[in-house]
């Protein structure tokens, strides 16, 4: 099997070559430098990563260097809650740590392997659907520099203030639009490079489809190939609920409607639909069933985050994703007597789960529904690139400029992202400074693993990423994201900050530690005066002191 797959690279080579050149070595910088340690602390290369990554690196550092009964003994963001974040990708930094590789080639050459690999497997999806080695390479462009009309706000701006300065460096993302939730116009800059679960999920999952494909239009394969394959592409869309469950949605969809159609090859596929159910429903009921709290949590929110009517909507989607959906219908119509069936279930599954985007919010935060949108596009990439080529065969001067126009219209806004994103020099921000993080180091030496610590709801805290303690509760949104019921903890946080009932409260929760700093004393209040005459002061730094409560346990 891994001779044929051998033989495939080779028959691709030089357009998978041209993909790992282009995009690969773009992205391989950008990932090298979107984490750097400075002598002050460690910094991140993007607003996104710097919101991102304190968790991703909590979750990285308790599989590095805490024991194993107390890996998911608690939610790094909630104490007491059920661990259902996707950590697959985390367990891989972890383990790469542990085995001695510093916290930053641990987290980047992992995200650069896995970038290569869905470079790869993009190709050969694409090539699967189109058939054709330059239309599988200008879908994974299209792809990759989506998406929108926020291009149309920079011109203007350029025009008003033209300067070399601001065409090398566009000052903000212009895809972005705060008004529909919707934080970044460029997957890469909203998901690839932030979001860790949705890389390692879309490979994965990209790869089980180019599997079960494969199988489905090589009849010429033996039958053992074909079963190693089948159960190699069970194996990826199993672990999906792991690594990322928004790809698992979408990858079940695909595969589901694509063995729909090639039901009469039962007789082969039943190895992938077997071995992909038993993982993914074990994993499911293992790391994620009794986790979500919120019975809110899933809610049918037609058309997506527009306040309006259907004019509204359709507004939104053009200023969110541009011309790529009548696109991508003309796509299909140029070329319906061309594709098979395999290809018309993959087509209909990505409007499937562009309408389940924009019926249902899938989690409380509608920017989260952008991870299922995100695998619609990537489909529909192929039939846009079909449309390209069909205007480009015209053969027509004018004709030839409309294609390149067109192409350009696709791809201005997520090209002036990609521009900003890698001079990282010019947007980074501290996550953790160095004081914080040797205070964290000291709290994982000197305390019980299990202790609780009261903080104020930060998305980085230096007792969550460095310490590897239980926080009673991090940041308020994503406790809420995350499906916690988490006001009346909140309420009872303030009152405890506040020197309220404060025994009581630090029985109801087993807090052993009070942590107080900058974030404690302006978000929350906290009455310093009252902690530092009940309780002694165990650890400090510059910034933070933290009492000791144990008495109270």
């Amino acid at each position: 099997m891994f001779e044929l797959l051998s033989k495939t690279i080779r028959a691709h080579f030089r357009y998978l070559l041209f993909l790992i050149l282009t995009l690969g070595s773009y992205f391989s910088i950008v990932f090298w430098k979107i984490l750097d340690f400075k002598p002050d602390g460690l910094y991140a290369g993007h607003v996104n990563v710097w919101s991102d990554w304190s968790l991703h690196i909590s979750i990285a550092n308790t599989f590095a260097f805490k024991s194993l009964q107390d890996w998911f003994a608690y939610h790094p963001l909630y104490a007491g809650g059920k661990f259902t974040y996707p950590f697959l990708t985390n367990l891989i930094s972890g383990m790469l740590m542990k085995l001695g590789m510093p916290l930053k080639h641990a987290f980047v050459l992992p995200s650069i392997f896995l970038t290569f690999s869905l470079l790869v497997g993009l190709y050969l999806l694409f090539y699967l659907l189109v058939k054709s080695k330059k239309l599988s390479v200008l879908s994974v462009f299209i792809f990759f520099l989506s998406a929108g009309t926020g291009f149309v706000n920079f011109l203007k701006e350029l025009w008003r203030n033209p300067s070399f300065e601001f065409l090398k460096y566009p000052p903000i993302d212009y895809g972005r639009y705060d008004i529909y939730q919707w934080f970044a116009g460029n997957m890469a800059v909203g998901l690839l490079i932030p979001q860790r679960s949705f890389l390692i999920g879309v490979t994965l999952g990209v790869w089980a489809i180019v599997g079960v494909l494969y199988v489905i239009l090589r009849d010429n394969l033996a039958e053992s190939i074909k079963t190693k394959i089948l159960v190699i592409s069970g194996i990826l869309a199993g672990v999906l609920p792991i690594a990322h469950p928004h790809s698992f949605m979408a990858v079940f969809l695909i595969t589901g409607l694509i063995c729909l159609f090639s039901f009469s090859k039962w007789r082969i596929l039943w190895h992938f639909v077997l071995i992909a159910g038993i993982i993914s429903s074990v994993l499911y009921l293992t790391f994620i069933w009794g986790g979500i709290e919120n019975n809110s949590f899933v809610k049918w929110n037609p058309g997506y985050t527009v306040k309006g009517d259907f004019f509204d909507w359709v507004k939104m989607w053009s200023l969110l994703w541009g011309i790529m959906l009548p696109m991508a219908i003309l796509g299909l119509y140029f070329w319906r007597n061309s594709i098979n069936y395999s290809g018309w279930a993959v087509y209909i599954s990505a409007f499937m789960i562009f309408t389940v985007g924009n019926l249902y919010l899938l989690q409380p935060i509608a920017w989260d529904n952008s991870k299922i949108f995100w695998w619609s596009y990537l489909i529909l990439s192929a039939p846009v690139s079909m449309a390209l080529a069909s205007i480009w065969a015209k053969r027509n001067f004018i004709f030839r400029v409309m294609a390149i126009l067109l192409f350009l219209i696709l791809t201005l806004t997520g090209i002036t992202e990609l521009t900003r994103l890698v001079q990282v020099d010019k947007h980074d921000f501290m996550m953790t400074s160095t004081d914080d993080i040797n205070l964290g180091l000291e709290i994982r030496e000197k305390t019980d693993s299990l202790a609780v610590f009261l903080t104020a709801p930060s998305h980085n805290h230096f007792v969550m990423v460095w310490g590897l303690r239980p926080i009673l509760m991090g940041y308020t949104a994503w406790a809420w994201n995350f499906g916690f019921n988490y006001s009346s903890r909140e309420a009872d946080m303030r009152e405890m900050y506040l020197g309220v009932d404060v025994s009581e409260l630090l029985k109801k929760y087993n807090i052993s530690y009070v942590v107080i700093g900058p974030t404690e004393i302006n978000d929350l209040n906290a009455n310093e005066k009252y902690f530092s005459e009940h309780f002694p002061l165990i650890f400090r730094n510059d910034n933070y002191r933290i009492y000791d409560t144990r008495q109270f346990n």
